[in-house]
This record gives C-alpha cells, structure tokens and sequence, in this order.
C-alpha cells in the first residue's frame, strides 16, 4: 500500500536489437560476395578453348582461325533469309580467315581419295552452317566446282542462306530413293556452286544415312566436282556425323572460342574415333582476340549446354 508510480515508463523508439540496418547492410554484402564468387567458380569450372595451342595439344591441327563477326551474331536473330558474310562483305577479317582455311583444305587434300569434307561440332551453335555456306563461296570464287550438300536431316538451316523451301526435296529424298541427284543439286547466285537442302525433315535421319546411297551420293559428288562439304549435325548430340564421317574423305570439327570446352573436344574425338573415324583437324571460330589469352589477357566466359531439338523452330 506504499508504492506509488513517480513516472511512467516510456518506450525506445528505435528497438536495441536486432539493428535491422546492420542486418540489411551485411546480407547484401555477403549476396553480393556469394553471387560473385559463383560466377567466377562456374567460369573457373567451365572455361571455353582460349586459342589454337590448346587444340594442338588434344592431337587436332588447327586448319584456321575465324575471327568473330558480330554481323553474322545479329543475322542469327532474324527469321527467315540469311545473309552470307562472304558476299555482302568478302573484305571482313571473317571472310579472310575462312579464305585461309579454303588454301589449307587445297593443299591438305592433294592426295585425298575424295574431295569431300564434313563439318561437324560437340554441340550446336558453334558456327559449322556458317563456315560451310561461306567456304562454299569463297572456294566457288576461286574457279573450283563446289557442291555444298546440307546433312543435318534434323534442323538443317542452309537453305536459309539461299531462299529455299522448307517442303523442296533434298537429300533426304535422294537417300530415300525418290528423286535423282540431277534433280537435287540446286543452281546459285554464285557461279560453279551447287547446293542440296535437306529435304523433308525424316522420323529416321540415322538409319537413312546408313543406307549405301550415302556413300555412292559421295563417289558420285567426287566425279562432278572439285569439293563437296557436308554440313553435319553435332556429333554429342547425334551419331549421324560419325556415319556422314565414315562415306567423306574428311571430317573436320568446329571449335568456338570461349564456348567450346576441352572436355568435349575430347569427347568429341573419341565418338569419332570409337567408330572408326578419325578427325582430320579443326577450325578454331568466332575468335576474340581480348578474350584470349598470353598477350591478350584474360576474359569473361559465358554458360553453354546441350539441347538439340528435333523440331523446326519458328520461323524457318
């Protein structure tokens, strides 16, 4: 009964703890530490080809260097129609280096039993359609009898380059034996060049090219012109290279700078040579020089991954 209330208890308007100011300022120090330190694992996990020398040392020889275009990285994103670099702009540092690769497969192919090359990579995207269509042209330019024949029976896109139907019979249909290569081998804008689309898109690609017309497609190419390319699909992703591998005189692989891995290189050339097929070399493309390496320093990397569909995509 002699407890009185002298004065009343008043509240802190700022609370003692948590210091939710704090809180917030190291959370977003510690993201920021932990997203950077997951981009630069997965570059350190992942780290693309950064020049030539590393595809000598897995036992391929190096046909060329393709510099990057970013021309060609804009056309990629349109529908419909491509362009090809080696005619809208033949003086491109590109088209250059694709003109030193058409004097390394002349002379590297002197003694060869056929005159036929096949394209192929580990995954897609690494640029082997547009080092084929412009391999075709600058080896047309230069007087050669060239027929460019697309094989990827799956999601060939050279018809693209040269305003082809998709429905226009192929080398499917050759395959297939409904049409006769006379009817298949399509005329271009550029003189001496040939090409045969894909044709109608296959349920069976693999067990059509098996067939022996493939290989009597090849002798016959052999006799009409100077050098036929092949346009393969992925060779992780499909085995239809290592049978285009098998009927060609010669099967290149296709190496993007920065994207593609060692790891499957070497998958790559095992497929190959599982079958039987042994690389002839590789075409290192889309190089940049300030993401190589020695006098040129380190660069950035950037995520890849296998997926292959097997349906058109939109637009085509």
């Amino acid at each position: 009964g002699n407890v009185r209330i002298i004065d009343s208890a008043r509240t802190e308007p700022l609370p003692i703890a948590p210091r939710r100011g704090r809180v917030l300022a190291l959370a977003l120090l510690l993201g920021a530490l932990g997203g950077a330190g997951f981009v630069l694992g997965r570059h350190w996990l992942r780290r693309g080809v950064r020049g030539a020398e590393e595809i000598d040392r897995m036992g391929l020889p190096v046909f060329a260097t393709v510099l990057y275009a970013p021309a060609v990285a804009r056309d990629r994103r349109q529908k419909g129609a491509l362009p090809i670099l080696a005619m809208t702009d033949p003086d491109a540092v590109a088209v250059e280096g694709i003109r030193s690769l058409r004097t390394s497969l002349h002379f590297g192919m002197l003694d060869a039993q056929s005159r036929s090359i096949a394209f192929t990579s580990s995954a897609p995207e690494a640029g082997k359609s547009f080092l084929a269509v412009n391999l075709a042209v600058v080896a047309a330019d230069a007087g050669q009898r060239v027929c460019l024949v697309d094989a990827d029976l799956r999601r060939g896109r050279i018809r693209r380059y040269f305003g082809v139907g998709k429905d226009e019979p192929g080398l499917s249909d050759y395959l297939a034996g409904e049409a006769e290569l006379k009817d298949l081998l399509r005329p271009t804008p550029i003189p001496g060049l040939r090409i045969m689309t894909t044709g109608r898109y296959p349920p069976n690609p693999s067990e059509l090219l098996m067939r022996p017309a493939l290989s009597e497609l090849v002798a016959e190419l052999d006799r009409g012109f100077d050098l036929t390319i092949f346009d393969a699909p992925p060779a992780l992703a499909v085995t239809d290279p290592v049978v285009i591998g098998r009927a060609v005189g010669a099967t290149i692989a296709v190496v993007r700078h920065d994207v593609t891995t060692m790891g499957e290189i070497d998958a790559l050339i095992r497929q190959l040579q599982g079958a039987g097929v042994k690389p002839a070399g590789a075409v290192l493309n889309a190089y940049k020089p300030e993401v190589g390496r020695g006098p040129y320093g380190y660069g950035y990397g950037y995520g890849y991954h296998y997926q292959y569909s097997y349906r058109p995509q939109a637009g085509d």
